[in-house]
Parts: C-alpha cells; sequence; structure tokens
C-alpha cells in the first residue's frame, strides 16, 4: 500500500492506495504544528500500517520558511572573477566574495587562495552562522574551486551547500539563489524529517518515507535532506499529478483549478500531461534553478475572508479562519455557499449571521449578497486563469517530459479539485463557458497526486575530450575521459551512472530512464578536429506510477 499526505495551507489529506483502487481517505484541519496534523490525518485513515510499501509526503514547509523569512541566518562564499559581478544578487551581507575563477570551458585561470576564505569563514562563524553556501561561476564545467573551498572550511560548518551539485544547467544569479535558499532551509528540513519519522515509528510505520518535488516528481527523504530547496512549490505540483492521476480525457486541453481554502492553484494539462518552467521556478520573486510545473495561485478560496471595500464586495486573498458555519467568526465563499442551498454542512444559522453583517450594510438581501459573493470569488479566479493562459501561450511551452509543445494553448474544459470543488462546479461552468469535471476523489487529489508520482531525478553529463575531462555536477563527477570518446559512450556512462547512484537521488528501483537532450561539437583548430564538446540531460521518466495506469 501506499500512502500519499498533502499538507496543505487549510487542510491536511490522505489517501491511501492499494494497487489500482483507493482504500482510505481522511481529512483534517491543518495545525501549527504540521507533525501533528500528518500524525491526526495519518489517524483517521482505516488501515494496517505495517502494509505500507511508502508514504510520501507533500508539504509546504520549505516554500513557507522562505516567504516568512524563517530560517537561519546563511552565508555565502561566492568565486566569479572577472564578468558579471554578483554583489548585484547579494541576498544578505552575509555574502562574501573570494579570488578564483573558471572559464567557460572548465579551465582555471585565477587560483583559490586559501588564507583568504579561511578568513572569510571565520567571520561567518564568529557571526554564529553555521550554514553556507559556496558557488563558483562555471562550476558546473569544473566544480574544484566550489570543492576545495568546501574542504577549506568543511569543520566550522554544519550544513554546506555547494552551487554545482543543485543543477547542471548555467545560469549564474538562478545558482546563486538556489544554492542560498537550499543552505538556508536545510536545518528546517532536517528536524522536520527527523520528527516525521520519530512520529510515523511511533504509530508503527517503517516504511520508506518520501518527498515530493516541485517537477511533480519524489525523491527519497535522505535526498530531501541534502536538497530541501527541491520542494519548493511542492502543493501546487500535488494539484497538477493529482490532476494528471484523475485525467479521463487525455485528448483536450484540460484548465485545472485546485480549490482550497486559502488559494485556488490554476495549472493546464496538455495531451493529459502537466507543463513545465523551463528554466526553473521563482520563489518570492527570485529565479532559482529548481525544476517544476508551471502553476500559479491566487488568494481565493473556500475560506477566503469576506469584506466590503468601499462598499464593494471582496473575496480574499486573506484568509481569517474558518468559516462562520464552522465555527469561525468571519464570513466566507463557503457560508455563502450554505446561504444559496449548495452546503449543508455546520451551523447555517452562524453562516446567515456573518453574512448579514454584510447585507445590513448594502441594505440586502443575504441571499442576493451570497450570490454576489460567489461571482466576486469566481471571477478573481477566472481573471487569473485567463492571464495565466496568456503567459503561457507568451513563451515557448514544455510539457513534463520537457517537449516542446508547438501550438496556442486552448482549454477544452475545465477540471475542478478540492473541497468546494463539487459546490462550486455550475458557477464554474457558467463563469468560464466551458465544460467542467469534477472527479470522483477530487477533495483528496492533491494526497492522491503525491501517492500515485513517480520517483525522478536529472542529471547532466559533461566531456570535453579536447581536455578530456568529464563531469557530472548533479553526482559529483569529475575524472578522465578517453579523447576518442563519443556521445554513444556517453550514454552508457550516464544511464550507469544514474543506476549506481539511485540511492544517493533519492530514486527507487523501477526507474525509467530517458534522454532530455543531447548536443555534440566539433571542435576545430586550423583544419583539423582537435575534439569534442558533449553535453547530456538524462532524466527519470516523470509521471504517474504505471500500476495506476493500467487501471
Amino acid at each position: 500500500m501506499i500512502l500519499g499526505i498533502d499538507i496543505g495551507g487549510t487542510h491536511t489529506d490522505a489517501v491511501c492506495i492499494k494497487g489500482k483502487s483507493i482504500v482510505s481517505t481522511a481529512k483534517v484541519l491543518t495545525g501549527d504544528d504540521l507533525v501533528q496534523s500528518i500524525v491526526g490525518v495519518a489517524r483517521k485513515l482505516d488501515i494496517v500500517y505495517s502494509e505500507l510499501d511508502r508514504v510520501v509526503l507533500s508539504t509546504t514547509l520549505s516554500t513557507n520558511a522562505i516567504i516568512e523569512r524563517k530560517y537561519a541566518p546563511t552565508g555565502m562564499i561566492v568565486s566569479a572573477g572577472p564578468g558579471i559581478d554578483p554583489r548585484q544578487y547579494f541576498l544578505t551581507e552575509d555574502f562574501h566574495l573570494v579570488d578564483g575563477a573558471i572559464d567557460h570551458r572548465g579551465r582555471e585561470y585565477i587560483p583559490v587562495k586559501p588564507d583568504q576564505v579561511v578568513k572569510t569563514a571565520a567571520l561567518l562563524k564568529d557571526k554564529g552562522i553555521e550554514g553556507v553556501g559556496i558557488v563558483s561561476k562555471f562550476s558546473v564545467r569544473n566544480p574544484a574551486h566550489e570543492i576545495r573551498i568546501h574542504d577549506l572550511i568543511e569543520k566550522d560548518f554544519k550544513n554546506i551547500s555547494l552551487g554545482h551539485t543543485m543543477s547542471g544547467s548555467l545560469n549564474f544569479n538562478r545558482r546563486l539563489n538556489t544554492t542560498y535558499f537550499n543552505t538556508a532551509v536545510t536545518p528546517v528540513q532536517v528536524h522536520f524529517v527527523e520528527a516525521v519519522r520519530r512520529a510515523f515509528q511511533e504509530l508503527g510505520i517503517v516504511c520508506p518515507l518520501l518527498f515530493l518535488k516541485a517537477d511533480g516528481g519524489t525523491y527519497s527523504s535522505s535526498a530531501a535532506h541534502r536538497l530541501p530547496v527541491e520542494t519548493i512549490l511542492s502543493g501546487p505540483a500535488a494539484s497538477m499529478m493529482g490532476a494528471l492521476a484523475l485525467c479521463d480525457d487525455p485528448d483536450t486541453t484540460t484548465l485545472v483549478l485546485d480549490v482550497g481554502g486559502t488559494t485556488t492553484d490554476i495549472g493546464v494539462l496538455i495531451n493529459g500531461v502537466p507543463i513545465l518552467e523551463p528554466k526553473g521556478m521563482s520563489i518570492d520573486s527570485l529565479e532559482t534553478l529548481v525544476r517544476g510545473l508551471k502553476v500559479v495561485s491566487v488568494g481565493a478560496g473556500g475560506d477566503s475572508f469576506v469584506c466590503l471595500k468601499d462598499d464593494v464586495v471582496c473575496a480574499g486573498p486573506q484568509r481569517k479562519g474558518p468559516p462562520a458555519i464552522m465555527g469561525g467568526s468571519a464570513p466566507t465563499p463557503m457560508d455563502a455557499l450554505s446561504m444559496l442551498g449548495e452546503c449543508d454542512q455546520g451551523d447555517k444559522g452562524r453562516a446567515h449571521e456573518a453574512i448579514s453583517v454584510i447585507a445590513d450594510r448594502l441594505g440586502r438581501d443575504v441571499k442576493d449578497v451570497s450570490a454576489e459573493i460567489i461571482s466576486v470569488l469566481v471571477n478573481n479566479i477566472r481573471t487569473k486563469a485567463l492571464e495565466f493562459i496568456d503567459e503561457v501561450n507568451s513563451h515557448p511551452v514544455y510539457t513534463i517530459y520537457e517537449m516542446l509543445h508547438p501550438d496556442l494553448v486552448v482549454p477544452g474544459q475545465v477540471m475542478i479539485l478540492g473541497g468546494p470543488a463539487l459546490l462550486l462546479k455550475t458557477y464554474i461552468e457558467e463563469a468560464f463557458q466551458l465544460k467542467c469535471v469534477v472527479p470522483e476523489n477530487a477533495m483528496v487529489a492533491n494526497a492522491l497526486g503525491a501517492a500515485l508520482a513517480r520517483t525522478t531525478a536529472q542529471i547532466t553529463m559533461i566531456a570535453d575530450t579536447q581536455l578530456g575531462k568529464l563531469v557530472c555536477p548533479e553526482l559529483g563527477i569529475d575524472e578522465e575521459i578517453s579523447r576518442s570518446a563519443c556521445l554513444e559512450d556517453l550514454k552508457v556512462m550516464g544511464e550507469k551512472a544514474m543506476k549506481d547512484n539511485a540511492e544517493f537521488l533519492g530514486l527507487s528501483g523501477d526507474i525509467e530512464i530517458s534522454i532530455l537532450e543531447e548536443q555534440s561539437f566539433n571542435m576545430v583548430r586550423g583544419f583539423s578536429t582537435t575534439g569534442k564538446n558533449m553535453r547530456l540531460k538524462i532524466q527519470t521518466k516523470p509521471g504517474i506510477i504505471n500500476e495506476w495506469r493500467s487501471r
């Protein structure tokens, strides 16, 4: 059995899968203690914990830590050499430049100065900093400087992240941000993983623990220790993987709306698969190299705070607790749905009382105001969805498999997920003028997406046969290669490297490897070929596990 748990801002959902069937689901309110929310939802499931094969968590922990700046002070040691001044990308005063430079082919032309590095480390240590990120420009072509700096300061810091291990893609400022955030959230993630493991052991859950990543894939908790930054924005990714699992019409381009209590996540399925942010995710307005699904969120959900601004009804973006029908004090769209006869849960008297405050100020009927609240909510979602589609169509579109989609994205239907999905179906269908689908188990689609996602990883093999050098940044490989090596040799090496390092990458045993990108250029001097410059990007196939797909 597989247990998927999604820890959202409002609710924590759980789904247990056995074979091709959902055997149990549960939902609880998310509290301040995320571990207790996980334990609470797991206790509500009617399952035997010892029969679980794995547990997959989707959590907003790293995302919230970055957005709310709830992480320990973090230092950076950066060697860049001439060219772009990295100081324009510095996030705190604890960023330090040191000497050292690697050129675009991975050749050193300014060496690292050990005394300078040690002095810089001492400054950071004196400030009580325990985590340091190390970035050298072109480190994906030659990680020697990052490794040298690491070796000089390793004994002085608890957490160290190296820029070249974040991604094999080139982009200096994105690498700085990614390395900084990875270092910053590592203590938060480590503490969380250890607390979850202890809690699960007390419940009798001893199976492997995995985490959902921004790209809709999963990796083991040991890999999550090392690269916690990859879990940023995994909540929206869970929405899309849930939609992927529940989509019965892959030939129709589907606009996905996951309506939660606080926000609505918006994405799109093309030919039955999600689309990617090809360069990397942005968080808190800063660009990273974290591979992720293209999703946008709008502050409009079932529990959005409803108020008047200059006698105009507004719904969101804030949430001020649960709906009045569930014991809250402020009116929400869920209370409006109750007044419209769409929702039969909770205390309708409290809902009437909450919305009456607004209706009385406007001199209008409660039902009339309730209808306007839902109209405002749905139009907020529609406006953001149309902006999202316009933005998607303004750039090249890549699917989850990193395949280019050449045509304009024009949704043919809407899939609604989340707790209020069924209640809002008629209103969204009218606003969008499209067929709306609410699949079975839409209320726990995020947890389902987490449970069914494949384990994924991506590595980059870079070879320069003229220099006789092979580098795989993500795996820390830096070795010699035959001057006669060709692209086919590189593919064999890459597939072997991925299989040999499956545990390090956080992969399960049943991986399917595919080639994403392959490039080979001859290097010519005079009239002779002096070598080849080759680049290979390899991934494990993303998507939903085969057992579910074969239903």
